[in-house]
């Protein structure tokens, strides 16, 4: 290291190379949601939370995602899961802000939940679109709970610290279990 700088700036590179290192290492389970991001281009979608219904089965949810390269697979027997079979692709846009991951999820055949992975950075436009579209919330602990007449979504109440950290958006179907 260069020995002309200030004691205190050395110690401050030292300290923030250390830093950025550790948050990576931390976070290396994260690392090929973000290279992908990065390196290739992805779809962008419109989510329509509102258009979406537990009547839908995998073939009217590709529909509603036209122009996504959705993937299924069934999920396996017992897992801790949000359904039965899964749909996901990754995405760079969800209604014009920043999005990492779309997924649904279907329990014999019907569609259940829809989850859409945003980026730390645009949680605070999604937290005041669905203040301004479905009015205030109702807090559960770290989470936001929005009530639709086709069930409810539910966002992060507030952002992580951790830059790499994601915000999901959770909407589930009314009579989903």
């Amino acid at each position: 290291m260069n020995r002309d700088l200030p004691k205190w700036l050395q110690v401050v590179c030292i300290a923030v190379v250390v830093s950025l290192a550790l948050l990576v290492f931390l976070n290396r389970h994260r690392m090929d949601v973000y290279g992908t991001y990065i390196r290739e281009t992805s779809p962008a979608v419109t989510v329509r939370l509102a258009e979406l219904s537990q009547d839908m089965d995998e073939a009217a949810v590709l529909k509603h995602f036209d122009g996504v390269p959705l993937r299924c697979v069934a999920q396996a027997p017992g897992a801790d899961t949000l359904g039965e079979r899964v749909c996901y692709a990754q995405i760079d846009k969800a209604d014009g802000g920043a999005a990492l991951m779309l997924a649904t999820f279907f329990n014999q055949g019907k569609l259940v939940r829809a989850m859409v992975q945003v980026p730390w950075w645009v949680h605070g436009a999604w937290l005041q679109r669905f203040n301004t579209q479905l009015g205030q919330p109702q807090r559960l602990g770290g989470m936001l709970r929005w009530k639709m007449p086709n069930g409810q979504v539910e966002f992060d109440r507030s952002r992580s610290w951790n830059p790499l950290q994601w915000n999901v958006i959770l909407w589930t179907a009314q009579n989903s279990k």
